[in-house]
């Protein structure tokens, strides 16, 4: 009995230092754990169209067409962590939502409907993207990273435009939609950079290819940023990020096309551990 609880003690000793020293082993640009809180305040420039099989339909620019206002700020939610200590996790994404009326200046198709100019329309333009990814990071030189991430990426788009349209010089009102959503494999490149245990810079890209199914296309991110501790454990980062969204979906009805592209600075509080 005495060997037994020697020999557990010996066993929680080993198994403290081999712990504090994987723990001293994280490189010096990555933590533990990081959650990050804040927000993306990009331009968004989108056109959508949404064709049925005999027709051609326009592209539709959701900002000069439909009077959305280019900017808008997203909610972004950001958590990284540290499963060994060269591998790990993230998950992240943001949603945008913006809905607009306007009078047309120019006539438009739009999922079989015919929209003249001066008709007034009220337009909505939604857009979820989330992912997930496992990141493998190497370290050439204790104050530099370089990282790949393999996961996935689901991203939903809608876009809806209502409002009247003209048959035989009598009006009516119509409603249009173009909307998709899928799921695709996702690619993650990283660099990050300690200049001191408090001030980092990053730079990262991601990359979304479906080119199957009823919905194909891609998202590219790109991300440049810095980020500084004051206190030890909460700190802030500031980000530009620019992303390209390119969509189409295949119904039995219609096609729909979207075009996408956010760019802007973003802000976080980050917490770390």
């Amino acid at each position: 009995m005495r060997c037994s609880t020697q020999t557990l003690r010996v066993a929680a000793l080993a198994f403290c230092v081999l712990a504090t020293a994987a723990y001293a082993e994280v490189p010096e640009p990555l933590d533990r754990f990081s959650l990050s809180l804040g927000g993306f305040y990009p331009i968004v420039d989108a056109k959508v169209s949404a064709n049925g099989p005999e027709v051609a339909g326009s592209d539709v620019d959701f900002e000069r067409d439909l009077g959305l206002d280019k900017h808008r700020t997203l909610p972004n939610v950001r958590l990284e962590i540290l499963v060994l200590d060269s591998q790990g996790f993230s998950i992240g994404g943001y949603q945008y939502s913006k809905s607009a009326r306007a009078t047309l200046t120019r006539d438009i198709m739009f999922d079989g409907n015919d929209y003249n100019v001066n008709a007034f329309v009220e337009a909505g333009l939604r857009l979820y993207t989330y992912n997930a990814a496992w990141h493998w990071w190497f370290a050439p030189v204790p104050s530099d990273v370089i990282g790949i991430g393999l996961g996935a990426a689901y991203y939903d788009l809608k876009g809806t435009i209502d409002g009247g349209l003209s048959v035989n010089e009598h009006s009516a009102s119509a409603h249009g939609e173009a909307e998709g959503s899928a799921v695709a494999p996702l690619l993650m490149l990283a660099w990050k950079h300690a200049f001191s245990s408090d001030l980092r810079g990053y730079l990262d890209f991601a990359g979304v290819r479906k080119p199957s199914g009823s919905v194909t296309g891609h998202l590219l991110n790109a991300t440049v940023g810095m980020e500084y501790y004051p206190f030890q454990n909460l700190g802030m980062a500031l980000e530009y990020s620019s992303n390209a969204l390119d969509l189409r979906a295949d119904r039995e009805s219609w096609t729909g096309r979207a075009s996408i592209h956010f760019h802007g600075p973003a802000a976080f509080v980050r917490m770390r551990f």
